[in-house]
C-alpha cells in the first residue's frame, strides 16, 4: 500500500467519524428541539442563501421555527448534484427539492438526467419540461440577483452591465479545464491575431488573476476586449454565468453553445460573438474579432449596442417570482400536512 493511498484511507475514516460524530449530536438535539430540520445535500458551493430567502419567510409568515442540520433526518431536504444520486432516491424527507447548475445530460455521467422530478417535491434546472414540479431557472440567476429582487431593482442591475472600461488588453481566457475541446479550439483560432491571456488551470501563461487581481474575476477581465467563454457543454437550455461575467466586465463574448440565441428574450444576440465548432477556422468569426480589435470606431459601434432585450427585466423578474412561488408552494404542503397530523 503506498503513502498516498494510506492517506487517503486515514481521510475517508476520519469523515465517517465526523459524519457519524454530526447525526448523533443532532439527534440528541432533536429531542429538546422540535423545529424543522431543514439539510442542503450534495449542494457544495451553490449558495444556500438563495434558497433560505424564501424558506425562511414562509416560516416567518407560518409562525414556524426551522433548524439547519448536516444529515440527520430531515423533514426538508435540498439537493444538487455534488454528490451521488442515491442520497435523493433514498432520502425519507417529507419535502425535497433538487437544483442543479450543470448540465445533468453529461454531468456525472448523466446520473441527473431528468433533474430527479420523479423523486422530489421542485425541482429547478436549466431544460425546457412541462413537468408540473420542474422550472427552468439556469445558474445565472443566482449569481446577479436574489429572489426578493423587484423591477426596478432588477433594472438597475442590468444597467451594471453597459458600464464601459478601459481595455488596454486583447483577449482572455479563464478556465481550469476543456473537457469537450472547444476552449483550446478558440483558443488556438484566436492567437492567430493576437496573445491570448490564461490565467487559469487551462493553457496557462497568466499569473496577474491571482497576483494582481486577488482572483476577482471581474477586474481582471475589464482589461480585455474579448474573453472567450464557451459552456463545457451543449444541451437545450443550458446557460451558465459564462457569458453573463463576460459581458459584466465589458469583453465582447466569444461564445458557442446550444444557441446563437443563448436565452431569447433576454441577451441581445447581437452582442455575441458566436463559435461555429465544426469550422475550426471560422474565418469570418476571426475576420470581425480582427477589424473590431484593429478599427476603434468600429469597435465602439459594436460594444455601444445594448446587451440585453427590452423584454429582459420582465422575463427575469417573472423566473424569480416563479422561482419564490414553486419554494413556497413546496413549503407549504409540507407546513399543511404536518398541521394535519398534529392535529390527529
Amino acid at each position: 500500500m503506498t503513502l498516498k493511498s494510506i492517506i487517503t484511507n486515514i481521510t475517508k475514516f476520519c469523515l465517517q467519524v465526523k459524519n457519524i460524530s454530526y447525526y448523533f449530536m443532532e439527534m440528541i438535539a432533536s429531542f429538546s428541539d422540535k423545529s424543522t430540520r431543514i439539510a442542503f445535500t450534495n449542494f457544495k458551493d451553490v449558495p444556500h442563501d438563495f434558497f433560505l430567502l424564501p424558506i425562511n419567510k414562509i416560516f416567518l409568515n407560518n409562525s414556524k421555527k426551522y433548524r439547519l442540520v448536516t444529515c440527520y433526518n430531515p423533514h426538508i431536504q435540498l439537493f444538487s448534484v455534488f454528490g451521488k444520486k442515491s442520497k435523493v432516491t433514498n432520502s425519507n424527507a417529507d419535502c425535497k427539492i433538487f437544483f442543479s447548475g450543470e448540465n445533468t445530460n453529461f454531468f456525472r455521467k448523466g446520473e441527473y438526467k431528468g433533474n430527479c422530478i420523479d423523486y422530489v417535491s421542485q425541482s429547478f434546472g436549466f431544460d425546457f419540461s412541462t413537468a408540473d414540479n420542474y422550472l427552468r431557472f439556469p445558474l445565472w440567476l443566482l449569481y446577479y440577483f436574489t429572489p426578493d429582487n423587484n423591477k426596478e431593482e432588477i433594472c438597475e442591475i442590468l444597467n451594471k452591465f453597459n458600464q464601459k472600461y478601459k481595455k488596454t488588453k486583447f483577449c482572455s481566457l479563464v478556465a481550469s479545464h476543456d473537457k469537450n475541446g472547444i476552449r483550446t479550439k478558440i483558443y488556438n483560432a484566436v492567437s492567430r491575431i493576437g496573445r491570448v491571456d490564461c490565467p487559469g488551470k487551462l493553457l496557462h501563461n497568466d499569473d496577474t488573476l491571482h497576483n494582481q487581481f486577488s482572483n476577482d474575476k471581474s477586474l481582471y477581465l475589464q482589461q480585455y476586449k474579448f474573453n472567450i467563454c464557451p459552456e463545457n457543454s451543449n444541451s437545450p437550455g443550458y446557460v451558465t454565468e459564462k457569458i453573463f461575467q463576460s459581458l459584466y466586465s465589458g469583453c465582447i463574448p466569444i461564445y458557442n453553445g446550444w444557441n446563437k440565441d443563448p436565452e431569447p428574450g433576454i441577451l441581445n444576440p447581437k452582442i455575441i460573438l458566436w463559435f461555429n465548432e465544426p469550422d475550426l477556422e471560422n474565418k469570418n468569426l476571426m475576420d470581425e474579432v480582427e477589424k473590431l480589435n484593429s478599427n476603434d470606431n468600429f469597435y465602439s459601434e459594436f460594444i455601444s449596442q445594448p446587451v440585453f432585450c427590452d423584454t429582459a427585466a420582465e422575463k427575469i423578474f417573472y423566473m424569480l417570482s416563479e422561482f419564490k412561488n414553486k419554494i413556497y408552494s413546496s413549503i407549504d404542503k409540507y407546513i399543511i400536512r404536518t398541521s394535519l397530523k398534529t392535529s390527529v
